[in-house]
């Protein structure tokens, strides 16, 4: 009998959010650190995800006026859907960056090394050097390397080496000329030691034996001392990261690698961004004359982002069990899935297309004359700043804490990031999006974006005094104040200033600050986590968050006598 009671084009609603957050959840949870595995760093990270912002501020106010110019809502809508789904899917395969590395080979009578030299900026932790070296402190990786003078160094190793063919008893002299212009694979037993950690040192990778043509020479020596410089090919990240020259990160720009990477990310933020603006002003016409149910609705986005990053940071350390690097390939399939399913619980939504006011520019612009609507977007831009920080750097950062405290949590941290994802969508933002048209209602609209600054204030303050990565599972709980409540806030409130028939528009403009101050936040946090680490860049960023929530108190304060929340503003 309770079925009678449900509200049918709500549920296609529900079903909507929490398909449309699985969709893209484990791109913008682990975009991040899935680039730092793709070869980017820091910085690059944060140049694309502010150029990403860009793209998505134009993007809401463009789709915004064009659905309230022309009747075009629900094509648009599902374009979008289907075009998610299409790039998040194909990012999972791109291909990794080929940055130029530079080692030295080193060829004498008793050993034959590959030398990689490091300084303070480039050296592993103790960590990153015992996950490289394997559980009996020895790993075999198969890498290539192109050297500068195969004919000196083939020559060097055929003395001084006896070789045993794989598929022939032995090599003769006859054929060691066509053997000098082969590409050399050299299969690598890792045994990791640097020389002089204090100022510059090199890591040593022995070289257990080299492949020449179905010839495989065993631990090869060279009578005469050999070195040479040589480029290093191999599918650790960690051994590629070390030895890239550093001139090569700023040519990323030429790399085919990074054009296929950004493209599908532009395509992917353009489609998700589009979604974001068309979805909530759907969900306010099917609730009529109850906004306040609007965190209701809202809330499914939190279940389905906490339940699909839990099962993919679980999925991909399983499918990563025992390999260098992380696997993400099998999410793929699982955004493909949710994608299908969108589509179709979408195109049986009600969508009701408004007659659009003529002077609607006009009407949206003349908000800006009034001193409440200009401290509102101000309070979105700080809020993009800060989510942006989270966004972009905190699985990076406990990536960081667990390499340098918590080594045997490395294993598994996308398990724990995918749970703490979970617990910050089950534990924190699901109820307050439930919640949240009663504490709008009971305390305004000013006093909840107080409310949001400070919850930012103490996250913030939390994560830079953790070692322990496992604590953010209780920290993350927070984020149902500073994200959940923020958003509802941001929704609502534009939703009471907005003119007749213009809410798209406006709704588009606080996407539009939104995302300046996203890009802002990625670009700014990228530099100061390179210069001066996480522990800084949090700890910066809790004292900037405090102030500003001091400001809004103030102005909480000093205009309390002059506006009743009860008022509609346009």
């Amino acid at each position: 009998m309770w079925l009678i009671n449900v509200n049918k084009k709500l549920l296609l609603m529900k079903m909507h959010y929490f398909l449309y957050s699985g969709c893209i959840a484990t791109i913008l949870s682990f975009g991040s650190t899935y680039a730092k595995q793709l070869g980017y760093s820091k910085i690059t990270v944060g140049y694309i995800m502010m150029s990403l912002f860009i793209i998505s501020m134009l993007t809401k106010p463009v789709v915004g006026a064009i659905v309230d110019k022309f009747r075009v809502k629900k094509y648009m809508f599902i374009l979008f859907i289907f075009l998610t789904g299409i790039s998040a899917c194909f990012l999972m395969f791109v291909s990794r960056l080929s940055l130029e590395t530079s080692i030295e080979l080193e060829c004498n009578i008793n050993i034959t090394n590959v030398k990689i030299y490091f300084d303070h900026t480039k050296k592993l932790s103790d960590c990153d050097q015992k996950i490289l070296m394997g559980n009996n402190g020895e790993r075999l990786v198969n890498c290539k390397l192109y050297c500068n003078n195969n004919d000196i160094l083939f020559s060097e190793m055929f003395t001084g080496t006896k070789s045993t063919s794989i598929n022939e008893p032995s090599i003769n002299s006859s054929n060691i000329e066509s053997l000098k212009t082969k590409i050399t694979d050299l299969p690598v037993l890792i045994h990791l030691y640097n020389f002089n950690s204090k100022q510059y040192g090199s890591y040593n990778f022995r070289v257990g034996y080299v492949d020449i043509n179905h010839s495989r020479i065993m631990s090869p020596v060279c009578y005469h001392p050999t070195k040479m410089p040589c480029q290093l090919y191999c599918p650790s990240p960690t051994i590629m990261e070390l030895a890239a020259i550093p001139q090569s990160k700023k040519m990323i720009i030429s790399m085919p690698e990074f054009w296929e990477f950004f493209s599908l990310l532009c395509i992917f933020w353009i489609s998700q961004s589009g979604i974001w603006a068309i979805q909530d002003p759907i969900c306010f016409d099917l609730l009529e004359d109850k906004p306040n149910d609007f965190g209701k609705q809202r809330c499914w986005t939190s279940i389905g982002w906490g339940f699909v990053t839990m099962f993919s940071g679980w999925l991909v350390d399983y499918f990563s069990y025992n390999k260098v690097q992380k696997d993400y390939t099998p999410l793929s399939y699982l955004i493909l899935s949710f994608m299908i399913l969108n589509l179709i619980v979408a195109s049986n939504i009600s969508v009701v297309e408004f007659k659009v006011s003529q002077n609607t520019f006009h009407n949206v612009f003349k908000l800006f004359t009034k001193l409440h609507v200009i401290s509102f977007f101000a309070w979105i831009l700080m809020l993009g700043v800060y989510s942006s920080m989270t966004m972009s750097y905190l699985f990076w950062y406990l990536e960081d804490l667990a390499s340098e405290y918590q080594c045997n949590q490395v294993a598994w941290i996308k398990t724990l990031q995918g749970f703490s994802q979970g617990l910050q969508s089950f534990g924190g933002e699901m109820p307050i999006f439930f919640c949240s048209g009663w504490i709008i209602k009971h305390i305004g609209h000013k006093h909840c974006m107080s409310l949001v600054l400070f919850a930012f204030t103490v996250r913030f303050f939390f994560y830079s005094i953790m070692t322990n990565p496992i604590w953010v599972l209780l920290i993350e709980i927070l984020n149902g104040m500073a994200y959940a409540l923020g958003r509802a806030v941001m929704v609502s409130y534009s939703r009471r200033i907005s003119p007749p028939s213009t809410h798209h528009t406006v709704l588009g403009l606080v996407g539009l600050f939104d995302c300046i101050g996203l890009s802002l936040g990625g670009v700014l946090a990228s530099h100061i986590y390179d210069f001066y680490g996480g522990v800084w860049l949090f700890r910066l960023f809790t004292y900037g968050s405090a102030v500003m929530c001091v400001l809004q108190i103030i102005y909480n304060l000093l205009t309390k006598t002059k506006t009743n929340e009860k008022t509609i503003y346009y």
